[in-house]
């Protein structure tokens, strides 16, 4: 609650909007309503309202997910390939050394 509290006051201060945290309590609500919903249906599951409950359930879960990812990937691009930045720009201390011969 405090993180979402945080986001509006941050969004209202700058004017932007950060989506991940209102994605992440999302996705934490789904996963929460899934383990009621099969709880519950434990011993009597049947297709009709818990069965279509837990497809929609598992697709709004699937979309949210996929979300918060292309977020962070789109915001942050540097974070998630650490070892192809580093290989890309050449190390400032290794300068190549002559090699002396005869």
């Amino acid at each position: 609650m405090a993180e979402l509290l945080h986001t509006v006051r941050l969004t209202i201060r700058n004017q932007t909007l950060d989506a991940e945290p209102f994605l992440v309590v999302g996705l934490i609500a789904g996963i929460r309503r899934v383990l009621i919903v099969t709880a519950e249906a434990e011993k009597s599951f049947g297709w009709n309202v818990e069965g279509i409950e837990l497809l929609i359930l598992a697709g709004l879960i699937l979309v949210m997910a996929t979300a918060v990812y292309v977020w962070r990937r789109s915001s942050r691009p540097g974070d998630y390939f650490p070892l192809q930045e580093a290989r890309r720009s050449p190390s400032p201390t290794s300068s190549p050394t002559p090699v002396r011969g005869s």
